[in-house]
C-alpha cells in the first residue's frame, strides 16, 4: 500500500503546483474586446488564426493597422499601385483575396479592391484577428487567402476615460480620446483620434538618388482622423445588440520611388517612422 500512498501524495502536489502557477487575466484585456464584432467559428476549426492585442500595439508603438499586422508571422507589409498604398500580404495573398473587416463588417474600395491599411489608426482597437489559409464561410466571399478583422474595444466599468498625446519627428503629433460607460445591460463607447506628420527623417548615411536628395523623405505628409460611437444593449448573458458609427478621414502624399519622376503635391503614403515621444494619461475608476 505504501507505493499507492506515495502516488496519491505526488498527484496532490502536482495539482496544487499547477493551481498556484495558473496565469490570471488581471488587465481585463479579454473582457474589453467587443465580442459582437468578433467572427466566431463553431465546430472543427481548420484555419490558422493569429491575433495582435492592444497591449502589443502599445508595446511596439504601432499607430496604424498596416504596421501592426507586420508583427505577425507570414504577414508582410508592402506598397501597391500608382498610389503606393500600404497593404499586407498574408502568405502571398493580397487584400483582394484577404478582405478587411471592422467588427465583422467588410470594408472595400470599389476602384481596385485595395484598402490603404495605413489610414486605419489603432487608438480604439482592442485586437486584430487574422485568419490564414482556407477560411470559414462565415466571413463571406473573397476569402481565398484568409481574413483580417479589426475588433474595437468595449467598456467594462461605469466610467472609463483614456487620453493619449504624443509628438513624432518632423512636426508630427498623435492625439486620442476614449470614453466609455458600462451600466450593466447598457453600454456606450466613443473615441476620437488624430495622427499627423509632415515628413520623417532618412538615415544620415543615405546616398542621394535622382528622386530623393536625402535628409527628410519627400512627399511623406499624412493626416488621419477617426471618430467612433457605439451603443450596446445586453438583455441577457449571451444576447448583445449594438449600433456603431465610424467616421474616418485620411490624407497623405504619394512618396516617389527611386526610379520614377519626382511627384509634387499632396495625394495619398505609408505610415511614418523616426523618433517618437509619447505621454499617456489613463483613468479607469474601480
Amino acid at each position: 500500500m505504501r507505493p499507492l500512498y506515495l502516488f496519491c501524495l505526488l498527484a496532490c502536489f502536482r495539482f496544487s503546483a499547477f493551481g498556484q502557477t495558473a496565469p490570471a487575466d488581471s488587465t481585463g484585456l479579454t473582457q474589453r474586446v467587443f465580442k459582437l464584432g468578433e467572427v466566431v467559428i463553431s465546430g472543427r476549426q481548420t484555419e490558422e488564426n493569429t491575433t495582435v492585442t492592444s497591449e502589443q500595439l502599445e508595446s511596439f508603438n504601432r499607430l496604424d493597422v498596416s504596421h501592426a499586422l507586420n508583427l505577425l508571422p507570414g504577414v508582410n507589409l508592402a506598397g501597391v499601385g500608382a498610389r503606393n498604398e500600404s497593404v499586407v500580404l498574408v502568405r502571398g495573398f493580397d487584400l483582394r483575396q484577404v478582405p478587411v473587416f471592422i467588427d465583422g463588417v467588410p470594408v472595400y474600395v470599389p476602384y481596385d479592391g485595395y484598402v490603404d491599411l495605413a489610414r486605419f489608426t489603432t487608438f480604439d482597437v482592442a485586437q486584430i484577428n487574422v485568419a490564414k489559409g482556407f477560411s470559414s464561410v462565415t466571413y463571406g466571399a473573397n476569402t481565398l487567402g484568409g481574413a483580417i478583422n479589426i475588433v474595437s474595444r468595449k467598456p467594462l466599468k461605469k466610467l472609463e476615460l483614456e487620453t493619449r498625446a504624443g509628438w513624432l519627428s518632423r512636426q508630427g503629433q498623435r492625439l486620442s480620446l476614449n470614453v466609455g460607460s458600462n451600466l450593466g445591460k447598457f453600454y456606450v463607447q466613443g473615441s476620437a483620434s488624430r495622427l499627423k506628420q509632415e515628413t520623417f527623417p532618412l538615415a544620415d548615411d543615405f546616398t542621394p538618388k535622382e528622386n530623393e536628395d536625402g535628409k527628410d523623405r519627400d512627399n511623406a505628409y499624412r493626416e488621419d482622423a477617426k471618430y467612433t460611437l457605439k451603443v450596446g444593449f445586453t438583455p441577457r448573458e449571451k444576447d448583445e445588440y449594438a449600433l456603431s458609427y465610424v467616421n474616418q478621414r485620411g490624407r497623405r502624399a504619394t512618396r516617389p520611388t527611386w526610379a520614377t519622376t519626382r511627384s509634387n503635391g499632396r495625394g495619398s503614403g505609408n505610415g511614418p517612422t523616426g523618433t517618437r515621444k509619447v505621454c499617456t494619461l489613463s483613468l479607469l475608476p474601480a
